[in-house]
């Protein structure tokens, strides 16, 4: 079993943004909202949206390309991955992201 090992269960917030590297790969980026429920009482239950990125690679671009539109449930499996960057102020900054291994479309 590998160790870094992530799985969404969510909505894609936007149709997939389509890029070609230069090497001629085929590049997919998905924004997914996945939701979760806080629970202070049972009056006050609220609905909490994380975004998260996702890109995915090749045949996982391809499929991802012709699976998805705004709004479709996707299931992703994949691995995290960390961009490490220095912002205009230069105070180094992280964020984290989703390599897609396979995407499922939970529409159909």
């Amino acid at each position: 079993m590998e160790r870094n090992t992530v799985q969404l269960i969510g909505y894609v917030g936007k149709d997939p943004r389509i890029v070609m590297s230069n090497n001629g790969s085929k590049l997919a980026v998905l924004r997914v909202a996945t939701h979760r429920y806080s629970k202070k009482d049972s009056a006050d239950k609220k609905i909490i949206t994380t975004w998260h990125q996702v890109i995915a690679w090749d045949e996982v671009a391809s499929f991802a390309e012709r699976s998805f539109v705004t709004g479709s449930h996707i299931l992703v499996n994949g691995e995290l991955i960390y961009n490490d960057f220095k912002d205009s102020t230069g105070r180094a900054c992280r964020y984290a992201r989703v390599r897609a291994k396979s995407l499922l479309n939970l529409d159909r």
